[in-house]
């Protein structure tokens, strides 16, 4: 696959029907492999944090979530493919799942929200093979990481979704990868909330022109302003430090 260096993460050029062919393919692997993804924080995250860095570009995919990269590679002269934030695509990787019969896992969030996004997603996919769900705040050096990866090799879900935010949820993968045995990890951030609707996604005209980034500050100013305030201008400087120096 193509790739485009955005300071330093190889962001994999690809649309929604490649991502979802190469879910299939590694589905079917006997191997653990890892599905994440690149937007602005995740670029600003790895350039301070080397083993972030090491965990997306070791990664099976890194696809393009965020109009901050696909901007960013146009100013370095270059092209991605789609924007492909999960839950845009979910749906169309559970009709998936339903149809080649793959088990998924489900772990994020809180026990209220991961139930409830379980439920959704059965009842809308009758044929989804659920074999587990599990709340994402645990110690991940703890017993309970171990504990929760016992029970997911005893489970053997073809596909695991963690909603656990960065890098928190790249660092549980890259850690549990060591333990399973099989499956496909895919990072997928607040999707379960989305999902669920405990927490409102922006209007479809905001997301479509990549204002979804203001509606996530308004909403809460207050947890969003070091990731967008702060986190744009500095990612834009480091973007076109990049473009000078080539590096």
């Amino acid at each position: 696959m193509e790739k485009v260096n955005i300071l330093g993460v190889s962001v994999d050029v690809i649309d929604r029907a490649a991502l979802l062919g190469k879910i299939d393919e590694l589905a079917m692997a006997p191997r653990v492999s890892l599905v994440n993804n690149a937007n602005v924080h995740a670029c600003n995250l790895a350039f301070s944090d080397p083993e972030f860095l090491k965990i997306l570009n070791t990664s099976e995919v890194v696809f393009c979530d965020g109009f901050g990269v696909k901007l960013a590679a146009r100013l370095l002269g270059q092209k991605l493919g789609q924007r492909l934030t999960p839950p845009d695509w979910i749906d169309d990787l559970f009709r998936l799942c339903a149809r080649k019969r793959y088990t998924v896992y489900f772990l994020g969030d809180t026990d209220a929200v991961v139930h409830q996004f379980a439920k959704t997603a059965q009842s809308r996919h009758p044929f989804l093979r659920v074999v587990g769900q599990r709340q994402g705040f645990f110690d991940l050096e703890g017993d309970a990481a171990s504990q929760l990866a016992n029970e997911i090799v005893r489970r053997r879900p073809d596909i695991i979704l963690t909603g656990m935010g960065m890098p928190r949820q790249e660092k549980w993968a890259w850690q549990a990868k060591k333990r399973l045995g099989k499956g496909v990890i895919i990072a997928t951030g607040a999707l379960f909330r989305w999902y669920t609707g405990a927490e409102h996604r922006a209007p479809r005209w905001m997301t479509q022109h990549g204002l979804e980034w203001l509606a996530r500050l308004v909403t809460a100013p207050r947890k969003q302003f070091k990731r967008y305030v702060v986190g744009l201008p500095l990612f834009y400087f480091r973007i076109l430090r990049q473009r000078v120096s080539g590096r």
